[in-house]
């Protein structure tokens, strides 16, 4: 193995993939987890900005910088590097083996086999914690400004209400890895979930609250005109697209997936456990928000 087939792995795209729906909905998975859509992350962030504060350039400047870093530098590197060290099959079994492998497995011993490798080994997973740390306050941030602004905590108890649940859904994960939890948590939670998620968020953008006016907030003291283009994009085939593609996939994966067709049946309990506790946390959810909507709710002329 050498560079040349490690890029062509990772560059030369295999057309017969393109007619599973499991690949586009795990591409568009991905491009809403790393751009933090899809999660109330950007929604809570909003809150935050002033109304005449650019939104447009700074969408896009972060968006660029983003996917440049992780295709272009990420893609360029990690996986072909894998691929010179491992080969295609061993790369690809590592990869299937779990979402998070190809990282916490196959890097450390590319990393003790190259020059300095201890020392870029060590810069590369400082900056992957640093990186985690931030995402982490990034998507915990929601629900402790939903905790504080609806039932009027304060920041300290919500941080620590928050933090409590994390640490139990966390405890699981470490104690059950080997199983396949996190990789149950991370397609039904971080790639099926995020999809749908964003599929409601543009529909109620688009349709629900009006492009018209949405696209008004977005050009208040905006440093960059959006083309028009996009507006029918975010009208029409984004919605559609995300439509038909959960749609597709339902036909194509739903029942398989639903039944783990494939995965190892002494997993499942484990399995079965990941998806009980994304259910408890959506109750959770869902209960906490009707809580939050009854208080808010106007007394009728009947009631006291």
């Amino acid at each position: 193995m050498n560079i040349a087939n490690g890029m062509g792995y990772i560059w030369n795209p295999d057309f017969s993939r393109l007619g599973s729906a499991s690949v586009w909905l795990v591409a568009a998975g991905q491009i809403f987890f790393t751009l933090s859509l899809g999660q109330g992350i950007i929604n809570t962030y909003a809150s935050y900005v002033r109304e005449k504060q650019d939104i447009t350039l700074n969408g896009l400047s972060t968006a660029s910088t983003n996917e440049f870093a992780e295709v272009i530098l990420g893609g360029t590197i990690a996986i072909p590097a894998a691929v010179i060290f491992f080969g295609v099959a061993e790369t690809q079994a590592i990869a299937q083996s779990g979402a998070f492998n190809l990282g916490f497995q196959a890097l450390p011993v590319i990393f003790q086999k190259i020059p300095l490798g201890q020392i870029f080994g060590g810069m590369f997973f400082l900056l992957l914690f640093i990186a985690g740390i931030t995402s982490s306050v990034a998507m915990t941030q929601p629900a402790i400004a939903f905790l504080e602004d609806e039932f009027k905590w304060k920041r300290e108890k919500a941080v620590k209400a928050v933090f409590a649940v994390l640490v139990v859904c966390s405890a699981c994960v470490i104690a059950f890895f080997k199983f396949g939890f996190l990789d149950e948590l991370d397609f039904w939670a971080g790639t099926f979930g995020l999809v749908v998620f964003a599929a409601i968020e543009i529909v109620l953008f688009s349709w629900v609250f009006k492009i018209k006016k949405g696209w008004v907030e977005m050009h208040k003291g905006a440093d960059l005109k959006v083309p028009r283009i996009f507006k029918f994009i975010m009208t029409y085939i984004t919605p559609v697209y995300l439509l038909v593609l959960l749609g597709v996939w339902t036909y194509q994966d739903a029942v398989k997936e639903f039944l783990m067709t494939g995965k190892d049946p002494a997993n499942r309990p484990y399995l079965w456990g990941a998806r009980a506790m994304i259910v408890a946390l959506l109750l959770a959810m869902l209960l906490l928000v009707r809580k939050a909507w009854n208080k808010k709710r106007i007394p009728g002329p009947n009631e006291s």
